[in-house]
């Protein structure tokens, strides 16, 4: 037996509005028996790209001043910007705001920015973070953001995953003042949004993927994802601002371990369990990031455990019974 279930999360998000909860009758979802189990598959999924690639979650790196040691946070103007060229202004303005006559290009045929830094404090050079809620407290100067930020994947730079003093530069600076992306330079740092739900699931997934776990270079945990969508572009650009997906093949799904469905809340996050970023508050209740998805209900019939491997006496052969006079 199977339903399939249409999703509109535009009138019944709640919170900050990044949740939705949605309420099933009981009795059309429920098991009908002791050996049955409910599961649920995403089918299809649609949602507006309304967000800037460059925004809270990747725009935000800083200034580093051995001499106290002190932290000047930079920040880009969050935005779609199509070009590296458009990026690469976005920086020098930020910079500016902190240090004036600095500048930023972008280098074509490296794919990297190059800084100047203009009157900076000697020995300074700039810095990326991304450390997670378990690894301790940001240093005077370092914003939650901005201690746990995408920026150095946008920048091309080395992250610190720690707050060790000194940091990392992100940066290689040669000659002094100026500096260039280490890796290449990225107009978004978003490859795919993730749906996860409120009910626990056979999902797993490693450590280190959310903010809010430990790092560890190996291992595994229970998961709310239900779903990973992929993005087709790096950037909102005409015609590519719809994300669709279609799945006939069943790969998301999970296994409900109860006998009725009551609720269900649904939610999207980034791949570190952030909050699709807004572009302005209550944009997630007016219903500028909401989304559509369908989900095929069904019931399917538990397994027997060994029941197929249980030895009759029947079957096992004379010579390895023992025979007693």
């Amino acid at each position: 037996m199977y339903r399939n279930i249409f999703i509109d999360t535009e009138s019944n998000s709640f919170g900050s509005g990044e949740q939705s909860k949605i309420i099933f009758p009981s009795i059309p979802f429920s098991t009908m028996s002791s050996d049955e189990i409910m599961k649920l598959t995403l089918t299809t999924f649609e949602m507006r790209r309304n967000w800037y690639g460059i925004n809270q979650t990747n725009n935000k790196f800083y200034l580093y001043d051995p001499a106290g040691p002190t932290y000047t946070e930079i920040v880009i103007a969050p935005g779609n910007y199509t070009t590296y060229t458009q990026l690469a202004t976005a920086i020098q303005t930020a910079v500016v705001g902190v240090l004036v006559g600095s500048t930023c290009v972008w280098l074509p045929i490296e794919r990297k920015f190059q800084i100047v830094l203009a009157g900076a404090p000697a020995g300074s050079y700039l810095v990326c973070f991304q450390v997670n809620q378990a690894s301790g407290t940001p240093p005077v100067g370092v914003t939650q953001q901005g201690g746990f930020s995408d920026s150095f994947e946008i920048l091309g730079g080395v992250v610190n995953k720690t707050y060790a003093n000194p940091p990392l530069p992100a940066f290689v600076e040669a000659p002094v003042g100026t500096f260039k992306s280490t890796y290449l330079g990225q107009l978004n740092s978003l490859e795919a949004i993730y749906l996860r739900t409120s009910i626990p699931s056979n999902n797993y997934q490693t450590f280190g993927f959310e903010q809010d776990l430990q790092n560890q270079k190996s291992g595994m945990t229970p998961t709310s994802i239900l779903a990973r969508i992929p993005l087709n572009t790096t950037n909102t650009l005409d015609g590519d601002e719809l994300i669709t997906f279609e799945d006939p093949n069943g790969l998301f799904s999970m296994l409900v371990e109860q006998s009725q469905l009551n609720q269900i809340i649904l939610s999207v996050s980034d791949d570190k369990n952030r909050e699709i970023p807004q572009v302005a508050q209550g944009q997630f209740l007016n219903g500028s990031l909401n989304f559509k998805c369908s989900m095929k209900w069904s019931l399917v019939k538990k397994p027997s455990p060994l029941a197929h491997k249980i030895l009759k006496m029947d079957d096992i052969p004379k010579r390895y019974l023992s025979i007693n006079p």
